[in-house]
């Protein structure tokens, strides 16, 4: 079959591979569609997985169809369906108290797309249990959103902000789009988004879910987040992942606020200490989300009380990711989220 391999620091191939095999342990899907994460940017720029090695094929954000459905006796071949890309070990400590998703041998296990073969391909085989139908009224590309939804959920949850608080989210992109949703959904009583691109800035003003857009470059900046929210945000979750993402971030929030780290840089950030003492601010982070957030994000997104219609803006076919990464690297400021068809 084929599927795209990263041989090499930002390199990716069109290769033929073997189909999955058959485990009883696993659901076989014909893959549909395939979003590309920011972790699969990472993957690319460093040329190997999360595990360290060459050869991965990414890809986690995707739905298909079944095409052997295994031990699942509620499944039938043709069946759509999308994917929880968790690999908890159950017996840990943490896996114990019910985190399955921060589980300490997390990142020995595979997980198709970040260790293991992923979705960048014709077929993927994925852990029985972690296998989820679609309903008819979400549409390949939707269903590819479900687990970026679920994992902007999760940092929302963890600002534990009540109904009415201020909430900023700083960044733009999939993540932070879709965190400012959760957090009008959950009640927030104004939503911001502070963004530097000014493409993504012109798409969060017109995202329903957003209150006030901010331009990251204004010089201005501080003194307006401030007017805005009546002397300091509630709490704020940061996607950016860069220094300065992260400054606006705490200079936004009011003494005692709390600021979400829900955007991953695999290099170390500058952090104000005196900033985050002198306000005594509550800085949590985020990762993925629990199983139970990505059956609420595909509950919501099925009946559209999470609508994520026109957000995908690129779409791939598996001749054009080399080139589609290039663009992703170099900041393309178009691309708002761009979703691969085999």
């Amino acid at each position: 079959m084929r599927a795209v391999k990263l041989t090499a620091a930002r390199k990716l191939e069109l290769v033929e591979i073997a189909e999955p095999g058959k485990e009883e342990i696993n659901v076989i899907m014909d893959v549909s569609a395939c979003g590309i994460c920011g972790s699969d940017l990472h993957y690319w720029e460093m040329g190997v997985g999360m595990d360290g090695k060459p050869g991965l094929i990414p890809g986690h954000e995707f739905c298909g169809t079944v095409a052997d459905p295994g031990p699942r006796g509620d499944l039938q071949p043709g069946d759509r369906v999308t994917y929880i890309p968790l690999n908890p070990c159950g017996v840990c400590p943490t896996c114990q108290k019910g985190l399955f998703h921060i589980c300490q041998k997390a990142f020995t296990r595979p997980i198709p797309g970040n260790n293991a073969p992923g979705a960048f391909a014709e077929k993927v085989a994925g852990r029985a249990d972690m296998v989820r139908k679609l309903p008819d009224s979400l549409s390949d590309e939707e269903s590819c959103l479900v687990e970026p939804a679920s994992v902007a959920l999760h940092a929302v949850r963890q600002a534990g902000f009540r109904v009415g608080d201020n909430v900023l989210v700083t960044g733009g992109g999939t993540i932070g789009l879709l965190s400012a949703a959760w957090a009008q959904i959950a009640g927030a009583g104004l939503v911001g988004l502070c963004e530097v691109n000014p493409h993504r800035l012109e798409y969060a003003g017109n995202w329903p879910y957003v209150h006030e857009v901010f331009d990251g470059r204004d010089e201005k900046l501080r003194k307006k987040l401030k007017q805005v929210s009546d002397g300091g945000f509630d709490a704020v979750v940061e996607t950016s992942a860069v220094d300065a993402g992260l400054f606006t971030a705490m200079s936004a929030l009011k003494p005692g606020g709390t600021v979400v780290l829900a955007g991953i840089n695999f290099s170390a950030q500058s952090v104000s200490t005196l900033m985050f003492t002198s306000k005594e601010l509550v800085q949590k982070g985020s990762m993925a989300y629990a199983i139970d957030e990505f059956d609420t994000s595909l509950g919501f997104m099925a009946d559209k009380r999470l609508d994520t219609a026109g957000m995908v803006n690129c779409r791939p076919g598996f001749s054009d990711l080399q080139e589609t990464f290039e663009r992703l690297h170099a900041g393309t400021p178009e691309i708002v989220k761009a979703v691969v068809r085999p």
